[in-house]
């Protein structure tokens, strides 16, 4: 053997290269089968989940921006709605407001009316008492008078002229 030579390309280390080479490629090829299959499927699994999620995100982040757009336009709808009841309760308010005034106004005319009428029932009625009071003062001064200075036929008398006097006086009135 030769001493300067690390490597020597003898009978037995060709074997030996041969047998490890076959060995390696072996051990490849197990190794590919056992653990790389199942590791690119591991890896195309993952990919997919990781895909799956991120367009299940991506959908739910659709449907979060369309259930915002929704709750917008139902707010809007809302406000809206909200504008139209205050109006129509404005309105609302106003009719009635003007129907109180408008029964109360009615009411104010029908005391008024009532107070004429017992005002004038109550003139009449007290244009009577005066009437009967000054009868009552002309019977009683004229009773007095014509007792001193009549006959009992000439009081009789002037008592049936002034009564029928009263009567048309009554009646004219």
């Amino acid at each position: 053997m030769d001493a300067g030579y690390v490597i020597t390309l003898d009978k037995q280390f060709v074997i030996q290269l041969c047998i490890q080479l076959i060995n390696t490629g072996i051990l490849c090829f197990a190794l590919s089968k056992i653990l790389y299959v199942p590791i690119l499927n591991y890896l195309k699994g993952r990919s997919e989940r990781i895909a799956a999620r991120l367009s299940n995100a991506d959908n739910m982040l659709k449907q979060a921006e369309k259930l915002k757009a929704e709750y917008e336009e139902k707010l809007d709808n809302i406000n809206i709605e909200k504008s139209e009841i205050l109006e129509s309760a404005r309105e609302s308010a106003k009719k009635n407001s003007r129907q109180i005034i408008s029964d109360a106004r009615k009411e104010a005319v029908l005391i008024k009316n009532r107070a004429e009428k017992e005002i004038k029932n109550e003139r009449a009625k007290v244009k009577d008492d005066i009437k009967q009071q000054i009868i009552e003062v002309s019977a009683e001064m004229s009773r007095r008078f014509v007792a001193n200075s009549i006959t009992p036929d000439e009081q009789e008398k002037l008592f049936e002229e002034t009564v029928k006097e009263l009567e048309e006086l009554e009646w004219t009135s």
